[in-house]
């Protein structure tokens, strides 16, 4: 019995591989073209307008209101990084973001005269850290009670202009460069709305993504209230991670491998995931593919802001990808509300 059904989920296995498996494509759903002209168009001043209420309430609730490291208030230091990482440019040149968006930030006047080292300095403040930290929390209040199936995905970011990750990871991961090129971080976004729900920084470009699956998971299922689902690719499979997903109330659909065995070894949602892989193929595969939406956030994130990590301290460059992500999920609630009819909303539900 035991080995009839390894030949089937090896048969099954190969003719999803291969292209041969017979898949009923979903209907692509209608797009009202109307509505996202709309939200381009008010994209720039309603996504500065929700930093500074994102970073308002994540202050209020941070705490103290002067940084440790210099006279100036953290939440004005927090608002001038993820103003920065919206559009993009240098130190030097976004510090006169300051005066271009100082209303629409709620900044005072007298906070126009900032100096770029002062911006430079803030990437290391833990004050402001802890602002940002706050702020990507509260990015996910709009969605945290109707979002329930996730995937989960690993991508790097350059930090070199010379350096693309999708053209350079074969040879990277073969022969691991002396130079950090690149920085990992392994995101997790839900695939009904698109907003990043949890991430990790990898110690190293090359490190494994797996170990990464379960602390990222933790804060997601302390955030949300169900998690139904949960997809990754190859890279992420283990019997720990379905198992640990299975204990969240999730079903796990991440693709196995064609040598795998189906014992369970006292991880039961392990056989589990490969007998319905096996026996409702079509099924399992329609929630697979909805992995796919990590990486069209990843490619969103790159394409957004094309420029490398600039930072060279490691410190610095992990507030940097913070900031990029809070960003991110600013921008698609500006694109929910014109869209889903969702109100950006960051008081605690």
């Amino acid at each position: 019995m035991r080995q009839t059904l390894l030949t089937e989920f090896r048969q099954v296995y190969r003719s999803v591989k291969n292209g041969s498996y017979h898949y009923h494509s979903k209907e692509v759903a209608p797009r009202i073209w109307k509505l996202y002209d709309n939200a381009q168009i008010h994209e720039v001043p309603e996504v500065i307008q929700l930093v500074a209420r994102v970073v308002d309430t994540a202050h209020h609730r941070a705490g103290s209101s002067r940084s440790s490291w210099n006279a100036y208030p953290k939440n004005v230091l927090a608002k001038l990084i993820l103003t920065q990482q919206y559009d993009g440019r240098c130190n030097r040149v976004s510090t006169g973001l300051i005066q271009l968006f100082r209303e629409r930030l709620g900044i005072p006047s007298v906070h126009a005269g900032l100096s770029y080292k002062t911006l430079e300095r803030a990437y290391s403040d833990p004050n402001v850290l802890a602002i940002l930290n706050e702020a990507f929390f509260l990015t996910q209040h709009p969605v945290q009670y109707s979002e329930e199936r996730f995937a989960i995905d690993g991508t790097c970011f350059p930090t070199s202009i010379k350096a693309n990750w999708e053209s350079a990871k074969k040879r990277f991961l073969k022969k691991p460069e002396g130079r950090r090129v690149f920085e990992k971080t392994v995101l997790a976004c839900g695939t009904t709305f698109k907003i990043i729900a949890g991430f990790a920084l990898a110690s190293t470009p090359y490190a494994n993504e797996s170990p990464y699956l379960k602390p990222i998971l933790k804060q997601i299922a302390q955030l949300y209230r169900h998690v139904r689902l949960v997809t990754a690719d190859p890279a992420f499979l283990s019997r720990e991670n379905c198992t640990y997903i299975a204990k969240l109330g999730a079903k796990a659909r991440i693709m196995p491998k064609g040598n795998v065995s189906l014992k369970a070894k006292g991880f039961k949602a392990w056989r589990d995931m490969l007998i319905e892989f096996t026996h409702d193929t079509e099924k399992w595969l329609r929630d697979y593919h909805t992995r796919s939406i990590a990486e069209t956030v990843s490619s969103t994130m790159k394409r957004t802001n094309p420029t490398p990590l600039r930072k060279k301290l490691i410190i610095r460059r992990a507030v940097e990808i913070l900031a990029r992500i809070c960003i991110y999920n600013l921008r698609q609630l500006n694109y929910l509300k014109y869209t889903r009819n969702i109100t950006p909303n960051f008081s605690k539900l």
